[in-house]
């Protein structure tokens, strides 16, 4: 499993970065046997290819979801994808959009395209998932261009996104939100008249229990604005077609609030399932799962998290192999079992605390010869955000935290304001700063942090002013997180990052 960084910047692409991408290879087992893609063995940033290590090409292109996951697709996806050997269109099996924004959606279909050329017909369609509304906006793009060369495709939408409580409607002809840095509840605004000593009290307490609550549940949902895309895109006449690529079987993907790790109030969308059958034989689309929660931004916006499912110890074969070659014939003359080597599975089988007693009177417990249970690993990536408080109880103890950090202070180069201004901005904006990515990886306890999504005023190039600054970018992100200086780092375009077990 690896991470490709394909575009790190915000808003529009430019020359030394393009615009949102990321890419999660799940390549640590292949169909046919071997081990597939690059990555995981070179240095970060090597760009080994897809298939050609360990046996190469002897799956077939987008099935099972085995291969790679793109999160967001902002402009010139299609080109970064094609300067990168890290990644291969036809093996893009999911993508996962955060939100609307161009910088995040533009480059879908003309990367449904591209992938469209490498594929074929009757192979698994792509599956894409984002947030009410993407299914009808990308048949409409691909109507409109006539793009029948697009791969078979589904759209599953995120349904009821709400708007994060500090979002308030603003004026509604332009349809727009806007951000309050103090609620009015909390300023006071919707108080009045004088009130006495209990009254106060109790008026204190409803505030109190008003901003633990946050307010989310189906406040703010863009789909209550009958101007907006997501109310009027049902309306559309327009039904799915296999002449442009669109296959049955997309699903509207509806929230939990009650769910086991909701935060703050907030909802969670089951995205992807892994399968509660805890074989070790399964392939990569049965061992991980895709939860979503909704972001702090001005549209509706979510980010993910990818869980690969816990594995079972591996068996010590070095310890268990002398005993039965000892007890080999005695196992088959009492009939324990044809095969003796079928001992090694009734081990490793073994409920915890468990014995298997052989024919010589050894004793062979679990725990001396299988090996701890295998914790999955669990990447986070976020979409655009001021507050990401609504993911942290699935976000917890994350191998990789991928953050946006948009825009910073950095004394000598920023010469008007000052850090709390530009923190201030960023939230207005819906944004993040080093910073902020830093103290929510404290808080989820994160083992590596990843900053994204970088203001056009910090390039990415090779030359030592580029790089000076984003290295002053990483240590604010490494304050405000206590991680170490080799567990953060300020992307960089097809920078690749293997994460191990």
């Amino acid at each position: 499993m690896d991470v490709v960084f394909v575009g790190t910047a915000s808003c529009t692409p430019g020359i030394t970065r393009g615009v949102s991408c990321t890419a999660l290879r799940l390549n640590w087992r292949r169909k046919d046997g071997g081990i597939g893609g690059g990555g995981g063995e070179g240095a970060p940033g090597a760009g080994a290819v897809e298939g050609e290590s360990g046996g190469g090409g002897g799956e077939r292109r987008g099935v099972g979801g085995v291969g790679t996951w793109l999160f967001d697709c902002g402009e010139s996806t299609q080109l970064s994808v094609q300067r990168t050997p890290s990644i291969r269109p036809g093996k893009i099996a999911r993508i996962f959009i955060t939100h609307c924004h161009g910088d995040h959606s533009f480059g879908l279909p003309g990367l449904l395209c591209l992938m469209g050329t490498d594929r074929n017909k009757d192979d698994d369609p792509v599956e894409i998932y984002g947030p009410e509304g993407l299914r009808m906006w990308l048949r409409v793009a691909i109507r409109y261009s006539v793009s029948r060369v697009v791969p078979p495709y589904r759209v599953h939408e995120l349904m009821d996104v709400p708007m994060a409580p500090e979002w308030e409607e603003g004026h509604r002809k332009n349809g727009r939100f806007y951000y309050q840095t103090t609620s009015r509840r909390e300023d006071g605004a919707d108080g009045g008249g004088v009130v006495g000593r209990g009254e106060r009290k109790v008026e204190e307490e409803k505030r109190r229990a008003d901003k633990k609550r946050r307010r989310w549940a189906m406040q703010g949902l863009a789909g209550s604005d009958p101007t907006s895309w997501i109310s009027r895109a049902p309306m559309i006449n327009l039904e799915p077609s296999k002449d442009f690529g669109e296959t049955d079987g997309g699903r509207d993907i509806f929230p939990s609030y009650d769910h086991p790790q909701s935060s703050d109030g907030a909802p969670v969308w089951e995205v992807v399932k892994a399968s509660d059958d805890e074989k070790d034989g399964d392939d990569g689309e049965d061992d991980v799962s895709v939860h979503a929660a909704p972001m702090s931004h001005g549209v509706p916006c979510v980010g993910y998290v990818v869980r690969e499912r816990d594995r079972p110890g591996r068996l010590r074969p070095d310890l268990v192999l002398p005993i039965i070659e000892r007890n080999r014939a005695s196992l088959i003359e009492r009939g324990v079992v044809r095969n003796p080597m079928k001992v090694m599975a009734m081990i490793k089988n073994l409920p915890p605390g468990g014995s298997f007693a052989f024919p010589d009177g050894t004793v062979v417990r679990q725990e001396d010869v299988v090996e701890p249970p295998r914790k999955g690993r669990k990447i986070v990536i976020c979409g655009d955000t001021a507050d990401c408080r609504a993911r942290e109880g699935l976000a917890q103890d994350a191998d990789v935290l991928i953050h946006e950090a948009t825009n910073t202070f950095l004394p000598g180069v920023d010469k008007d304001g000052n850090m709390k201004l530009v923190t201030r901005d960023a939230k207005v904006h819906g944004h993040s700063t080093p910073s902020m990515a830093g103290e929510f990886a404290k808080r989820i306890n994160a083992k590596k942090l990843v900053l994204n999504h970088f203001s056009a005023r910090y390039k990415g190039d090779q030359s030592i002013e580029s790089m000076t600054i984003m290295t002053r970018i990483e240590r604010q992100a490494m304050k405000a997180s206590g991680l170490p200086e080799d567990s953060v780092a300020a992307a960089w375009d097809f920078m690749v990052l293997p994460v191990s077990r």
